[in-house]
């Protein structure tokens, strides 16, 4: 009988699997359609979890703590997209001009009401799927796991083979704006190595976690082997985008993984930890042979825009004031906030800030910043060594290291894989009590003193 987890995976998947393909021409209109499904997604897996025909697999419902979290959200977005001036005046971003401007009369706290409005239907959408993907059951995450890890290897191998043919299309679709990069099916290789640096991990560990099905029942030799050269696969992907910080942050977030595999093998048994060490050494043999000087190349080099990030980022946090940082500007309003500021030297049209953390916080303000410590002491409380969540850790804080100086957190593809992997470690792990983590040695020193008291 079909229960509701087993439905609610199943939405997750088709998402999983067909978002990252839509991501490949980033204009307002495709980011658009695929918010909207990305929200309709989210909805049929809400509605699945609703269905009483079976007993079995059930979702709890949302906590009161989730609910206080999306009450303050959406009364924040509701105040900024309402058309009252008093609030326009009192909250929003407009230069004493623009209330002069006989043309012009700003109505609403948010400078773009449309866009704060998808912003937030994106959240909660985001918000439910990883209050579900924190209920399912050990059988359905090992599922998605697998999903997730054949998606990535996608990505992976059909960006080395379009780099390497010197594909001039994605996907025979969309033009690719450079092919001396691997990409993907992403638009650039930036937003290409932020998937990759957060799926890396996952991907070298998914052969040894015993709930993910077809591969827990491989012999041992076929899952190191596996491990081995999907883990390359994804490295010599990683190297080939050329993304400097998507290349920082994954090898942080795989380095973290190997010494917390290393560091606490006691616990997650010593025959899981050589393949993992075996796939980190074939996945910088195989960047090697693939070709390393794009990536060094880049790192030798410092480009106009670099030092542009650095001049945006500095007249954002100079030129802003101080109560636009307290109350917000709402999802979406940094590009037309910053616009007010924008020095006459930096070109272009900057729609996003290229630091996803400072943008997050411009646009909710101190709410936005509440909601990130309580994600982050929820991830604290919670905290535990296994297995299964040492991948979804260090993909994570890969992925929080690549927002630091791009916009792959705007990126519905990505978006959804952080959801899930935050909704899991949001929760108490299973069998183990909250933020219970014994090390090794602590361990030892413990039975021996209990042997030593019964022995007195």
């Amino acid at each position: 009988m079909i229960s509701p987890q087993g439905l609610a995976t199943a939405a997750f998947a088709v998402l999983i699997l067909s978002l990252p393909l839509m991501m490949g021409n980033r204009t307002p209109m495709t980011l658009t359609a695929t918010a909207l499904y990305l929200v309709i997604g989210a909805s049929v897996a809400w509605i699945s979890t609703l269905w009483e025909g079976s007993r079995f697999h059930v979702v709890r419902p949302i906590s009161v703590g989730w609910w206080v979290v999306i009450a303050a959200i959406s009364l924040l977005t509701l105040l900024q997209i309402l058309p009252v001036v008093a609030l326009a005046r009192a909250f929003g971003p407009y230069p004493e001009a623009l209330w002069n401007h006989p043309e012009f009369n700003p109505s609403t706290w948010s400078p773009n009401p449309g866009a704060a409005a998808r912003g937030w239907a994106v959240f909660m959408a985001l918000a439910v799927m990883a209050w579900i993907g924190g209920q399912l059951t050990p059988k359905f995450r090992g599922t998605l796991w697998l999903v997730i890890t054949v998606m990535a290897l996608f990505q992976a191998l059909y960006g080395l083979v379009s780099h390497a043919a010197e594909n001039p299309q994605i996907l025979g679709i969309w033009d690719r704006h450079s092919t001396e990069f691997v990409q993907g099916t992403y638009s650039n290789r930036n937003l290409f190595a932020g998937y990759v640096a957060l799926t890396w991990p996952l991907v070298v560990s998914v052969w040894w976690i015993k709930d993910v099905p077809l591969l827990s029942r491989l012999p041992v030799e076929l899952r190191v082997a596996g491990s081995v050269i999907s883990g390359a696969v994804m490295g010599a992907a990683l190297m080939g985008s050329a993304s400097r910080l998507g290349a920082v942050a994954g090898l942080i977030g795989m380095l973290s993984a190997l010494i917390l595999w290393t560091r606490y093998r006691g616990v997650l048994k010593g025959g899981v930890i050589w393949p993992v060490w075996l796939a980190a050494f074939a996945a910088f043999l195989l960047a090697t042979w693939y070709g390393l000087a794009p990536i060094t190349d880049r790192l030798a080099m410092t480009s106009s825009v670099d030092s542009l990030r650095f001049e945006v980022w500095a007249a954002t946090l100079s030129d802003i004031d101080l109560k636009h940082w307290l109350a917000g500007v709402g999802f979406g309003g940094f590009e037309a906030v910053f616009k007010t500021v924008q020095p006459g030297h930096i070109g272009g049209w900057w729609d996003y800030a290229h630091n996803d953390l400072l943008q997050w916080l411009l646009e909710l303000g101190l709410i936005g910043a509440l909601v990130l410590m309580l994600v982050l002491g929820t991830l604290i409380r919670h905290a535990a060594v296994h297995i299964e969540r040492i991948p979804l850790y260090t993909g994570l804080l890969a992925l929080g290291v690549v927002g630091l100086g791009d916009f792959s957190w705007h990126m519905p593809g990505t978006q959804i894989v952080a959801a899930l992997f935050l909704g899991v470690l949001m929760q108490p792990a299973p069998g183990r009590k909250e933020s219970q983590v014994v090390e090794p040695s602590k361990r030892r020193v413990k039975r021996r003193r209990r042997r030593k008291e019964s022995s007195g």
